[in-house]
C-alpha cells in the first residue's frame, strides 16, 4: 500500500520532475557537447512514459478503502488536523456519497475522472487550504451552508450563541425582532430563523462580498422574506432605516482576534480565512468597545445582547458591559471545550 501511495504521490509532483530533469540537463551541458536533440527528446519521453505506465497500472486497482487509507495517510504527514475526517469529506465530495457510505462501499472501485479531481483537492488540503472552502459548504447547527474565502467558516463552537438565543427567544411571547450584527455566510441568523419561527431578523455586515454568501444561504433555506441583508460597519446601516426600530436580541460574532494571536494562527486559517472577520486591533477588543459603546440605543426594555468572545476575553468584556451601566444582568458561559464563549448581557426593564 505505501508503495503505491507513492506512486501516487509521484504522479501528483511529475511537473517537479521534469523541470529537475530539464535543470540537470542545462547543468550537464555546460561541461560537455551538446547532445542530439532527438536524443534528449527520446529521454524525456521514455521517462515520462515509464512513470505513467506504472501509475495507470496501480491505479486500476485502488478502491474506495485503499484510497481512503492513502488520503488520510498523506494528510497526516501534512500535518492536517483531522485527517480522517477531512479525507472522508473529500471523498464522499468526489464520489457523491455520504460518509457512512464509504464504508459499505469499500471494494468499489474509482474512476480516473475521480481520481484525477480528489488528487488537486488533496494537494490543496495538503497546503492546509480548508476543507469547506475547498468543498465550497459546511455544517453548523444542522445546516448546510455555502462558504468561500469572502466569509469565515463557521465553528462548533457558535452553535452555544445560537443554543442561547433560540432559549431566550422561546422565553418570550409573540413575534420577536433580532439583529445579527457581522453576519458573514448568515449562518447565526438562518439558524435562529430556523428554530424561531417569529423571529425578524436584520443580519448586517461591512463585507459586500460575504453578504452575496449569506443571500444564497437564504435563497437555500427559503429565508429570504424573514431575515434581511444590510451592507454597512454594525449599526451604520440600520441606523439609515428609520422604521427598524429596536430589538429584543442582538447577537454577534465579531472578529476578536488580537494581534499577537494573530501571527499564532494556523495556516488553514491565517493564510487562507478573511483577515477582516478576524482581526480586532493590537488586543483583539475593538469590535466590543464600538458595539457596547452604542447598543443601548438599539434594544429594547429588557432585551438582550449575546456576544462570542475569545477564551481570554471574558472579563475585559464583561468588565465594559459593566461601565455601560444598562445591563442589569451579565453573564458568561462555557463552551464544550470548558473556555468563556458566550457573554450575555440583558438591558433594564423600564
Amino acid at each position: 500500500m505505501q508503495n503505491k501511495a507513492n506512486l501516487l504521490d509521484t504522479k501528483m509532483n511529475i511537473s517537479s520532475v521534469l523541470a529537475k530533469y530539464y535543470e540537470n540537463e542545462r547543468i550537464r551541458r555546460r561541461g560537455e557537447n551538446k547532445p542530439n536533440q532527438t536524443q534528449r527528446l527520446s529521454k524525456l519521453f521514455l521517462s515520462f512514459t515509464f512513470i505513467c505506465i506504472i501509475y495507470n497500472s496501480v491505479m486500476q486497482n485502488w478502491t474506495i478503502q485503499k484510497l481512503l487509507n492513502w488520503v488520510v495517510g498523506y494528510l497526516a504527514d501534512k500535518d492536517i488536523d483531522l485527517p480522517r475526517l477531512s479525507a472522508e469529506l473529500l471523498l464522499s465530495d468526489v464520489l457523491g456519497l455520504k460518509r457512512i457510505e464509504l464504508y459499505t462501499n469499500f471494494d468499489k472501485p474509482v474512476t480516473q475522472q475521480q481520481l484525477d479531481r480528489l488528487h488537486g483537492l488533496v494537494k490543496r488540503a495538503g497546503r492546509h487550504e480548508p476543507i469547506a472552502y475547498l468543498l465550497g459548504k459546511t455544517e453548523f447547527y444542522s445546516l448546510k451552508f455555502k462558504v468561500s474565502p469572502d466569509c469565515m467558516i463557521p465553528r462548533p463552537e457558535t452553535e452555544l450563541l445560537v443554543d442561547r438565543a433560540v432559549e431566550f427567544l422561546r422565553s418570550r411571547n409573540g413575534e420577536q425582532s433580532v439583529c445579527d450584527l457581522c453576519t458573514g455566510s448568515g449562518c447565526i441568523a438562518i439558524a435562529i430563523a430556523k428554530n424561531f419561527a417569529d423571529a425578524g431578523i436584520i443580519a448586517t455586515d461591512i463585507s459586500k462580498a460575504a453578504l452575496n454568501i449569506a443571500a444564497e444561504n437564504l435563497t437555500v433555506h427559503n429565508l429570504e422574506g424573514r431575515v434581511q441583508l444590510l451592507c454597512g460597519d454594525l449599526f451604520e446601516p440600520i441606523m439609515q432605516h428609520l422604521d427598524a426600530g429596536k430589538f429584543d436580541l442582538i447577537v454577534c460574532n465579531p472578529p476578536y482576534v488580537s494581534a499577537a494571536e494573530f501571527e499564532k494562527l494556523g495556516k488553514n486559517v491565517k493564510d487562507y480565512e478573511p483577515k477582516l472577520a478576524l482581526f480586532a486591533g493590537d488586543d483583539g477588543l475593538d469590535i466590543y468597545r464600538r458595539i457596547i459603546e452604542k447598543v443601548e440605543a438599539f434594544l429594547k426594555p429588557g432585551a438582550a445582547l449575546m456576544l462570542e468572545i475569545g477564551y481570554a476575553q471574558g472579563p475585559a468584556v464583561k468588565e465594559m458591559l459593566e461601565q455601560a451601566n444598562c445591563f442589569s444582568k451579565i453573564a458568561i458561559e462555557k463552551d464544550f471545550n470548558s473556555n468563556d464563549r458566550v457573554v450575555i448581557a440583558t438591558k433594564r426593564p423600564s
